[in-house]
Order: structure tokens, then sequence, then C-alpha cells
């Protein structure tokens, strides 16, 4: 089965894989919780891949062509638009993570999220956080620099976590990487 979410699919291998939003364990405390958009266990290789997807156009806003607009506002939003980001995509990468902490720490809620997933984990599994950005501009740059702004936040938490994939990469970036993105 295909999820398809911001223009971008992915067709994993197996059934591997859940949703947190489709979750009553995770849909029952996410009133400040977010979660990652999928979660695919590579049973084979042992590796659990949590998904981010979004779809950020050409990364152009409306005011760039509104002239009450002047370029200082219009890079002020700019520049707010991307801290907002970087910071939803940390956050919903911490509580993610979290989540998944808990069941291995077997906490008594865990249960309750555990119960989602058609699969189990274990701490030897390897972890990677793949935020997928459908990115229409030819030129990466932006994308690069929120990817290497994301790293610098979640380094510690990857480094205490041994989490070594924490990436923010387009879509055609993605392709190439994983054969199960479209």
């Amino acid at each position: 089965m295909a999820i398809v979410e911001s223009g971008v699919t992915l067709n994993f291998p197996d059934n591997n894989f859940f949703r947190f939003q489709d979750c009553q364990g995770y849909t029952r405390i996410q009133q400040n919780f977010k979660e990652m958009d999928v979660c695919w266990y590579d049973q084979i290789n042992d590796i659990l891949y949590i998904i981010e997807l979004k779809d950020w156009g050409d990364g152009s806003l409306l005011e760039e062509k509104d002239l009450k607009f002047t370029v200082d506002m219009v890079n002020d939003l700019k520049n707010k638009i991307s801290n907002h980001r970087i910071n939803e995509l940390f956050k919903k990468t911490l509580d993610s993570i979290s989540m998944f902490i808990s069941i291995l720490l077997n906490k008594p809620y865990s249960v309750n999220i555990q119960n989602c997933s058609p699969f189990t984990i274990t701490n030897n599994a390897t972890i990677k956080l793949i935020s997928i950005i459908n990115w229409i501009n030819p030129d990466t740059t932006y994308v690069s620099s929120i990817h290497s702004a994301y790293k610098a936040y979640f380094k510690p938490y990857a480094t205490l976590l041994g989490i070594r994939t924490y990436v923010v990469m387009t879509k055609t970036q993605a392709a190439g990487h994983y054969p199960w993105i479209t």
C-alpha cells in the first residue's frame, strides 16, 4: 500500500509501517506533542525509518510580488518561516523518538503506541530520521541550509541516542537514495 502525502509517495516493500496520526495511543496525548508522518521498520536490515513529509513548493512567497512589502520585510518573513520550519522538524523528531524510547523502556503508556505498530524494534535497531521535502526549485540551497540548521539542533540528541542518520533532503535526493520513494 502506497502512502502519498505532500507530493511524495512512499511504497515500502512490506507492510511493516504505521502512522502515528492513525494511532489512538498517540492522538490521546498529542496536545503539545508532534509526530513524524510514517514509521517503517526494515526488519531484514534492522533499520527503523522515521519519516517526515513536507511540501515547500519552490520557496517563493506571494509577498515577494506585492509592492506593499519591501525586500527587508520579505527577507524577515523568510527568516521567520525558516526558523519555524527548523523548530517544527526538530520538535517532530524529538517527540517521535521519545515515543519509541518509551516503548524500548517498556513504560506503562507505551503499550498504547506499540499496539499501533505491526513491528517490534529492539535496542539494536538502527534509527534513520528522514525529512523529505517536495521542493520544485532546481536550486536546493535553501533545503541544504535547513538541513544544516536541523543537524546542528539535533546533534546532541543524535550523539546521546546513537543516531547517525538524521537528514533533511529533497524528494529528488531521497528518491536517489531509497527505491521506495517517488
